[in-house]
């Protein structure tokens, strides 16, 4: 550095102590100082040039000389300035820090960006230090933080005094709150096919596949945030397909993109099947009760595949013509998915679905009731449990061959990777990210774990009645399923218009870069995925069978596939990419490839 760069940015003490001033912003007593003159001093000495910088220092030069000729102010009119504006600092309007812009001047008095009138050498100095970075952070044209200014060459005034109890990040969640946000969002549908997956799968080989699953899906989870923290220093990345879409290229962020769909899809599927079935439920069970005709059957629950629903109800009811034409008009697989158009429809169709996102506590709610209610189930019935005799009706296998049910169900049961990276961005304690999701998908799987094995054990009938929605066990007339079935049905009515939602951003967005590009074609999308959802519910309202084709499919490229590409991409690209990696994680996407060709076997 020259002298006169070193005299210009470095205040230099005159041996002449000036009266003291109120302490200045720094903490500590002002003392005026003299600033050397820089008469006769050109542009390129004041400012220095560094190689490769001459782009820059011509475009600061234009600024830095004044259009007109005049002699720089004197040391004692800059010392007045510097006492009068200290005296205004009791006025906060007064103090503004000194990069502002609109009353600024260069030490000759003329207009220059990043100065106050008058200002203190030290904050001169402090300015020189921040354009400096600013250029060398330019200059590479990426955005890397390891060229940003250092916290110790911030200016004092830039910090914020913190209090306790007083958040200062607003926008960010802690890691109680980020740990129940992850398992609310994979807590679903899925929990009520539990007891019927563990029962496919034997009780030993159920409990291991949740472990290993889980344990899968983690790992490939964390792999995708790595990859994120990686390179969203030099980009902008929103979601996994972008991720995708760097580091392997457009045609796997399409693939992320209508997978992501996919999955959607057979959510929007699986709650129109399950509105439909308790929609029928409720109002069977009022229209019985007004017609008197409601019975209770021993211990609550049923076997389905031993009787057909319309024996059931024949028998159950008196016959006359008001049951008739009730039977006739309100079928569960024949009319009431149609009837259900008539009040979900109008939802769908909604400019924009913020409103529902204020019911999204009923989620939890939804879910705690259910535990509870399976739980207390379970306390009644007791243990009815024979793993020694197989000719027992309460037999338990531990293993059994059809056990891809469940590990199809698991993988969209914990389905979460096309968001992890949305909710892991908002917690507060970026660096507890991996402990927060290994919480997370710990209470995720012990959810799971706790209601199928207590349902599998408990259930008082043979162990093959179990159906792949729990609440199908349970008489229509049963008064706690009744409560169950009614508040899951709200619950499900807020849900459902933002699942239409995400798949109209999903589908047309990409299309025509517009989430509303007219009435026409949100009816148009939103009636072809009626038309679906209404088949599914009127042919093949088997949740079960929905939930492990669609898991499979998605979790074979969204779980297994992708993250790891993705990962093995990333490394690839530093080196460090090795053989026994190699070999590890195409195994990881072999179990997924198995898993899904699994499906058609059972």
């Amino acid at each position: 550095m020259s002298t006169n760069e070193r005299r210009l940015l470095l205040p230099r003490n005159t041996g002449r102590l000036n009266r003291q001033g109120p302490p200045n912003r720094y903490g500590g007593a002002r003392t005026s100082s003299s600033v050397p003159s820089i008469r006769g001093v050109t542009g390129d000495e004041v400012l220095g040039v560094s190689p490769g910088g001459q782009s820059w220092h011509r475009r600061i030069s234009e600024h830095t000389r004044s259009p007109e000729a005049g002699s720089p102010l004197p040391v004692g009119e800059i010392s007045r300035r510097r006492n009068e504006e200290s005296e205004s600092e009791g006025d906060p309007q007064s103090r503004r820090p000194y990069h502002y812009a609109g009353s600024q001047s260069s030490l000759t008095g003329q207009p220059m960006a990043g100065q106050l009138v008058g200002a203190d050498p030290v904050e001169v100095a402090h300015y020189r230090r921040y354009q400096y970075y600013t250029r060398l952070q330019n200059q590479t044209g990426v955005n890397l933080d390891v060229l940003n200014i250092p916290t110790h060459v911030l200016p004092v005034q830039f910090y914020q005094i913190h209090f306790l109890g007083v958040s200062p990040s607003a926008g960010k969640q802690s890691s109680i709150v980020t740990i129940f946000a992850i398992w609310n969002t994979m807590m679903g549908t899925s929990l009520l096919s539990m007891p019927w997956a563990l029962e496919q799968a034997g009780l030993a080989m159920g409990l291991a596949m949740m472990a290993l699953v889980a344990g899968l899906c983690l790992y490939t989870a964390y792999r995708i945030l790595q990859v994120y923290t990686i390179h969203s220093r030099t980009m902008k990345i929103s979601e996994f397909g972008d991720l995708c879409g760097i580091l392997l290229g457009r045609w796997a962020e399409y693939t992320a993109t209508a997978f992501s769909v996919l999955a959607i899809l057979g959510a929007a599927i699986v709650y129109w099947v399950l509105m439909s079935n308790f929609l029928y439920s409720t109002v069977s069970f009022v229209h019985d009760h007004v017609v008197g005709s409601n019975s209770t059957a021993p211990d609550g629950v049923y076997c389905p595949k031993n009787e057909t629903p319309q024996s059931f109800d024949i028998e159950s009811l008196p016959s006359n013509s008001t049951t008739s034409g009730f039977d006739t008009i309100w079928g569960q697989f024949t009319t009431v998915p149609l009837f259900l158009i008539l009040v979900v429809f109008p939802l769908i169709n909604l400019k924009s679905a913020t409103f529902f996102t204020r019911f999204n506590a009923l989620g939890t709610v939804s879910i705690l009731f259910i535990l509870t209610s399976v739980l207390f189930r379970c306390y009644e019935w007791g243990i009815n449990a024979d793993f020694s005799d197989p000719t027992s009706s309460q037999y338990i296998p531990l293993i059994r061959s059809s056990f891809p049910s469940l590990t199809g169900i698991l993988a969209l049961g914990l389905f979460i990777h096309n968001a992890i990276i949305t909710i892991m961005t908002n917690n507060k304690h970026q660096e507890n990210n991996g402990r927060d999701m290994s919480l997370a998908y710990m209470l995720v799987t012990g959810t799971y774990m706790v209601i199928g094995a207590a349902f599998y054990v408990s259930f008082p009938l043979p162990k093959s009645c179990i159906e792949d929605n729990l609440l199908n066990n349970f008489h229509k007339s049963d008064g706690l399923t009744v409560a169950a079935k009614i508040f899951l049905f709200f619950q499900m009515m807020t849900v459902f218009p933002l699942i239409m939602y995400l798949l109209r951003v999903s589908v047309l967005y990409p299309i025509y870069r517009n989430v509303w590009p007219g009435l026409p074609h949100i009816l148009l999308l939103n009636s072809s995925i009626i038309v679906v959802c209404v088949l599914f519910a009127m042919y093949m309202p088997n949740i079960g069978t929905i939930i492990r084709f669609s898991g499979a499919a998605c979790g074979l490229t969204i779980i297994f596939a992708l993250p790891v590409m993705v990962y093995l991409a990333s490394v690839k690209r530093t080196g460090d990419l090795t053989w026994n990696s190699i070999i590890l994680h195409s195994f990881i996407i072999m179990l997924g490839a198995l898993n899904f060709i699994a499906q058609f076997f059972i």
